[in-house]
């Protein structure tokens, strides 16, 4: 495309109708791919934003409209892909971690019976922290709160329960 006969200041002005002109029905089509209303305008922002970038070499007297299509559509589908990469990657990571391997329920039970046995051979104070914190779940700050303790003797607690 060529950028015809129009100055800078008609170039933008151009540029500007356009945006106007298409913005709705560009995140509409971006929406029918990516079903995600936020997403589908920042993929309609990029591809204006690679039109302005552009802007001296297109040709405004001619129809972008085609154009736009086209760029917000290859734009959805990266968008897509890229998603089902990283959640590639993220399933990935999860089987990798030993802690979401699945195990038969007697490995589980024997596994819980071992950290039981380890926290009830820690001192009082430290084993009711590392029971709130491991089996119980809680927060520091819960658990600071549960036995009216500081947030930092909670971490002191529980630093020295797991080593």
């Amino acid at each position: 495309m060529s950028p015809g006969n129009l100055n800078e200041t008609q170039v933008n002005e151009q540029f500007e109708i356009c945006f106007k002109q298409h913005f709705k029905a560009l995140c509409l089509h971006a929406l029918n791919f990516v079903k995600d209303v936020e997403t589908a305008k920042d993929i309609v922002h990029d591809v204006f934003l690679t039109v302005w970038k552009h802007k001296d070499t297109l040709d405004f007297s001619q129809p972008l409209y085609p154009y736009l299509l086209s760029l917000t559509r290859n734009r959805s589908l990266n968008y897509l892909h890229h998603r089902k990469v990283v959640s590639r990657h993220e399933e990935q990571e999860l089987l990798k971690d030993e802690l979401y391997v699945t195990t038969d329920s007697r490995e589980h039970e024997e596994l819980i019976a071992k950290i039981m046995l380890r926290i009830a051979m820690l001192p009082e104070r430290c084993s009711e922290v590392m029971y709130l914190y491991l089996v119980e779940c809680k927060k520091y700050k819960e658990i600071a709160e549960i036995c009216h303790i500081s947030v930092n003797t909670v971490k002191g607690h529980i630093s020295s329960g797991l080593k």
